[in-house]
């Protein structure tokens, strides 16, 4: 997409936090910015008063960028699932309430941002993808992608568990499962970046395949990390399988900023605001 970088801004430090986070990325993608004023600052004044805020911190931030407001008049939830089906990305505070609704309703990738600065080796670190075996090829595109225009390694995630292993017992036949499962889930992830090793020759592929839980391996690796890239199973909140599932919880808790890229195809209809339901059908 080539849209704006669109930010839900508030005063707290979280939304100062994910404002700069949008604007630096706007510069790099060279797009402008769109800052959607939440409801709660209700009055014009105050809007506009919340507008200046963020439109000098932006400048300061970033001179030269072009930046546009938006204020929400209803949840900002609903605004933002309106208009990210023209954003190239959302960008949100980890701390924002509607953020399970945002993240599982967005038609364009959505990064929520943490309260907390960065640790000094996150600056350096990789960009972490969280692979699965239904990971689709959009989500691994993003991360190598994001990786590239970062100078930035790229760390590949594989986490497999099997509740019927138990390695107390050290018996040979389930150290010989134990290892079989391992090798699949190392081939799978081997497979699944092949094309885009070859696409993007300049990125430094580490691949990690260990037995834990997803969420745990991943929260403790953004911790280091400048971005961790996750992916969506389905388009509307019905369908996301947003609640309750690792992804839930690596938004709120991970330590670095959280890319949730939503599955490939159109959007589905049913959950677009009216205004842009017949975009769908037209191709636009």
């Amino acid at each position: 997409m080539t849209g704006a970088v669109t930010v839900s801004a508030d005063r707290s430090p979280a939304g100062h936090r994910a404002l700069q986070w949008a604007a630096s990325e706007a510069r790099r993608r060279n797009l402008s910015l769109q800052v959607v004023i939440p409801q709660e600052q209700h009055s014009h004044r105050k809007r506009h008063a919340a507008f200046v805020d963020a439109l000098a911190a932006v400048r300061d931030a970033v001179p030269g960028l072009t930046v546009l407001g938006h204020p929400s008049h209803g949840p900002v939830a609903d605004a933002l699932r309106e208009l990210s089906a023209e954003a190239a990305a959302v960008v949100v505070p980890s701390t924002l309430p509607e953020l399970t609704a945002v993240v599982a309703d967005s038609c364009c990738p959505v990064v929520t941002v943490p309260e907390n600065p960065p640790s000094p080796e996150a600056e350096n670190g990789p960009v972490v993808l969280g692979a699965a075996p239904w990971t689709g090829e959009e989500v691994i595109s993003v991360a190598f992608r994001e990786a590239s225009d970062r100078h930035a390694p790229l760390l590949a995630v594989r986490a497999w568990s099997d509740p019927g292993l138990d390695l107390g017992w050290l018996r040979p036949d389930r150290l010989a499962r134990w290892d079989r499962a391992e090798e699949r889930a190392r081939r799978e992830l081997e497979l699944m970046l092949s094309p885009w090793t070859v696409i993007h020759p300049d990125v430094s592929v580490e691949r990690l395949v260990v037995q834990d839980r997803r969420a745990d391996i991943l929260v403790a690796l953004s911790q280091r990390a400048r971005l961790l890239v996750l992916g969506r199973s389905a388009r509307g909140a019905p369908l996301a399988g947003i609640a309750g599932s690792p992804v839930e919880l690596l938004i709120r808790a991970a330590g670095c900023p959280v890319a949730v890229v939503p599955a490939a195809g159109p959007p589905r209809t049913t959950w677009l605001p009216s205004r842009i339901r017949g975009w769908a059908f037209t191709g636009r």
